[in-house]
């Protein structure tokens, strides 16, 4: 008797495990698929880096630097409507080409950049830029005056430099 209510309590058990189971798949694959699923909303930066005071060969990289990679990747996420799937990566980098001044309040910055929205799913979809910019760069003035190859036509401004 002994052995037969030990081999119903074993059945029990195992019942209940194949229902558990059969429930957990259920749910698991008649789920409904959300269209936004594994979608972020990314901000842009809405303002330009804080200018370093006094400016100088030094720190005017640095902050051009900043500066550049900020508007870059406004843009790359601008031109992938401010969403980005949870496997893409938004990529800055620029590199100071050199730094001159005419000046002790006037310097102007070369930059080569490099960037783009990698996809860790599909490295062939990801896309990647290169393009080289130069910066006029005083106390009260961050002005742009060349740039080559960048990839995008919008306007390279911030928020807080729109009018």
């Amino acid at each position: 008797m002994s052995s037969r209510r030990k081999l119903l309590v074993i059945l029990l058990g195992f019942l209940a495990v194949v229902l558990l189971v059969g429930a957990g798949m259920f749910t698991g694959v008649f789920q409904p698929d959300t269209p936004d699923e594994g979608v972020s909303d990314v901000e842009s930066y809405p303002v330009a880096p804080e200018k370093p005071t006094p400016l100088n060969s030094s720190n005017v990289a640095g902050y051009t630097v900043t500066y550049e990679e900020r508007l870059f990747y406004n843009d790359l996420l601008a031109s992938h409507n401010h969403t980005v799937h949870d496997d893409e990566n938004v990529i800055t980098n620029c590199t100071s080409l050199s730094v001159s001044n005419d000046s002790t309040d006037e310097f102007y910055v070369q930059l080569e950049c490099r960037g783009g929205v990698t996809d860790s799913s599909q490295l062939t979809e990801s896309e990647e830029f290169t393009y080289s910019v130069t910066y006029r760069i005083m106390n009260n003035t961050t002005q742009q005056t060349e740039i080559q190859n960048y990839p995008f036509e919008i306007d390279r401004k911030f928020n807080s430099e729109r009018n």
